[in-house]
């Protein structure tokens, strides 16, 4: 699977003439003195919180977040919190401060991390289609720790959802440790002879984005069907939620990531179908990724087609009519809502703010895309994504003085 290229910023301080290079994997990358930023300039004409980078697989923006000295482009002072497309010779300066910006290739592969081929996933589902049901308690008493399905033995149980059971699992081969998720049984085998199936299924394994968990290999057993993903350590939101809100710094960066995946995954054709706080998942390092992207479609036969989690569902999608990526839209803004608010289920959910600290537009948008009429939210995951970007400058301006 493809990733990003990385983020190259080659600073030169004028006053002593020192260089240093830094790379980043990960949008934002916010400059400033405070220890907060990702890029601390130690320099006292900078900021506490002076700028923010922001980039994907397009370009890369910069932002000033209204600094006491302003920051230039190419000698031209920018206005404050203005995001500007960067070119690939794009000098910027913070007082005597350079920031000179490219980007680079991205990192190479880890040996034997390399995804599974599209066509292997249809020609899983065609094995499936194949074999008979098996009872899901009957499969749940088979695995149990250091049960070997294929090269890969069973450690510990992670949890249970709606598609199955999640393992931690030894790649005896490889050395490393992956997430083996033991899919129940269920799927049609009526449905694979409808071209859309097969052309979901190999739209999902090509998926390759840093907020969209990585799926690594496909195969069956004796007990049905099994993916291999990379093992995330951290929780869910939902199991965040559970202690209460997140800030509303923290909450717009996992909602952006969201976008993020929601904005790779339409460009190619995939509609997620149930986003919910169970399935964003918060990793260790700092930012989040969605699971289970399109496996409602490609693995729960007929009957998930339009399915999903009633709770998170747009009202078309309660409907019965089929998914498009403003139906994602609005599963994501009250994901974002629930995530300010720590609201449980029921219309209270649904209810608008306030949202504490939020920026002004922010109430706008959030009951926008989660309006009743679809034509009225975000077009898709790109549009969510390019409307959420300017409140988190907003919010990051407002979180301390310059």
């Amino acid at each position: 699977m493809s990733q990003p290229r990385p983020l190259v910023i080659l600073l030169t301080d004028g006053t002593s003439g020192a260089r240093t290079r830094h790379a980043f994997l990960r949008s934002p990358v916010r400059v400033g003195r405070d220890p907060a930023n990702e890029l601390v300039l130690a320099s006292p004409a900078v900021s506490a919180r002076h700028g923010i980078f922001q980039f994907d697989e397009r370009e890369v923006r910069y932002a000033d977040l209204g600094s006491r000295n302003g920051s230039s482009l190419d000698g031209a002072r920018l206005a404050p919190d203005l995001a500007t497309p960067l070119g690939p010779a794009a000098v910027l300066s913070l007082g005597p401060l350079r920031l000179e910006v490219a980007r680079t290739e991205p990192p190479p592969e880890p040996v034997g991390a390399s995804a599974v081929a599209p066509g292997e996933l249809t020609a899983l589902l065609c094995r499936l289609a194949a074999t008979p049901p098996l009872d899901p308690a009957a499969v749940a008493a088979v695995a149990r720790p250091g049960l070997a399905i294929g090269r890969f033995e069973l450690t510990r149980e992670l949890g249970r959802g709606g598609f199955g059971v999640v393992w931690e699992a030894r790649d005896r081969q490889l050395g490393r440790r992956v997430a083996l998720k033991v899919m129940r049984p269920g799927l049609a085998a009526a449905s694979l002879g409808e071209g859309w199936l097969q052309r979901e299924a190999e739209a999902v394994a090509a998926l390759g984005h840093p907020n969209i968990v990585s799926l690594h290999d496909v195969g069956t057993w004796e007990g049905g069907a099994y993916l291999i993903m990379e093992l995330l350590r951290g929780e869910p939101l939902e199991a965040r939620l559970a202690r209460g809100p997140l800030p509303l710094a923290e909450a717009l960066a996992v909602a952006i990531d969201v976008a993020r995946a929601l904005a790779h995954a339409h460009a190619a054709g995939v509609v997620h179908r149930d986003l919910k706080p169970s399935n964003v998942f918060l990793v260790e390092d700092g930012y989040a990724k969605v699971l289970d992207f399109g496996l409602a479609h490609v693995f729960g036969g007929e009957q998930a087609v339009a399915g999903g989690t009633p709770r998170y569902m747009a009202p078309e999608q309660r409907r019965g009519d089929p998914p498009t990526p403003r139906a994602d839209v609005y599963s994501a803004a009250l994901v974002l809502h629930e995530t300010l608010l720590g609201l449980g289920g029921g219309e209270a959910a649904r209810a608008p703010g306030p949202y504490p600290g939020a920026p002004p537009a922010l109430p706008a948008l959030l009951a926008r895309a989660r309006s009743e009429d679809p034509a009225a939210r975000p077009a898709d995951g790109r549009a969510w994504l390019e409307a959420l970007l300017p409140l988190q400058r907003e919010a990051w301006r407002g979180l301390a003085p310059a």
